[in-house]
């Protein structure tokens, strides 16, 4: 009779590669008062929305020849109101060497993951689309098609995140509060949408968002996000409704 042989004990600790979703915040400018000023502008609504997300700060924008901003003081203001800075990309080499003294990880050449939200610190110089591409140093591909879509049939507890890459998302239950559904294409949620929706993640501007229940918590199309401090407007609270981009810039929610 053969041996039976005995499951090999996993090991304590593996390596292995991921994606980290997290919030992209795009910095126009290094100068300290105007980016006090509008970080008090842009959290006065939610100060603690964000509660502990991973952050980046995307530096493509700002002249290589910019001063470094102050980056301690920066990324305390944004852990004061619920963001977690841990890398600076597309930076400069000063912005790289002083970001790395305040115990920053430097990306310059990695890909960022899909941004979320794109937080900018000031006016851009001249008007850009508000979402990023991929690299500041390359021009930004055309969207990807949606060629794939992600079927979801079980409720979506808090803290639970459903990434649907390269095409759509279906969500055929509930999207419970502190639950994220992101999509590089459109969101349909043929339930309850509870927690946050965050469609055309790589920069796809004619994505949409469509729900039977519009009871969100956060809603984003190709890094222009609309928060809900309070509850929409008659029209579409509780009720059917799509989200779309106006304009490219302007959160639309219509009832359906």
């Amino acid at each position: 009779m053969p041996r039976r042989r005995e499951p090999r004990p996993a090991p304590a600790l593996e390596l292995k590669t991921t994606r980290l979703a997290g919030i992209q915040v795009i910095l126009n400018s290094a100068e300290h008062a105007a980016l006090d000023t509008h970080i008090s502008t842009l959290f006065a609504a939610t100060p603690d929305f964000f509660g502990g997300e991973p952050a980046v700060f995307e530096c493509g924008r700002l002249p290589a020849d910019a001063p470094s901003p102050d980056w301690g003081w920066l990324a305390q203001e944004l852990k004061s109101r619920g963001l977690n800075p841990f890398a600076v990309q597309n930076a400069s080499a000063e912005q790289a060497a002083s970001a790395r003294q305040a115990g920053l990880l430097v990306l310059n050449d990695v890909a960022p993951a899909p941004a979320i939200v794109a937080a900018e610190a000031a006016p851009a110089p001249e008007p850009e689309p508000v979402a990023e591409p991929a690299s500041a140093a390359e021009p930004a591909a055309e969207p990807a098609a949606a060629s794939a879509t992600r079927i979801i049939d079980k409720p979506l507890r808090s803290g639970q995140r459903v990434y649907a890459a390269g095409g759509d998302i279906v969500v055929l239950a509930a999207v419970n509060p502190g639950a994220e559904v992101i999509a590089d294409g459109s969101i349909h949620v043929y339930a309850p949408l509870k927690g946050k929706a965050l469609a055309g993640a790589r920069g796809d501007t004619s994505a949409r968002i469509f729900t039977t229940h519009l009871e969100a918590e956060l809603v984003s199309i190709a890094g222009v996000y609309r928060t809900f401090e309070t509850a929409p407007d008659a029209a579409v609270a509780k009720k059917p409704a799509q989200i779309r981009l106006a304009d490219t810039s302007q959160i639309v929610i219509e009832p359906l």
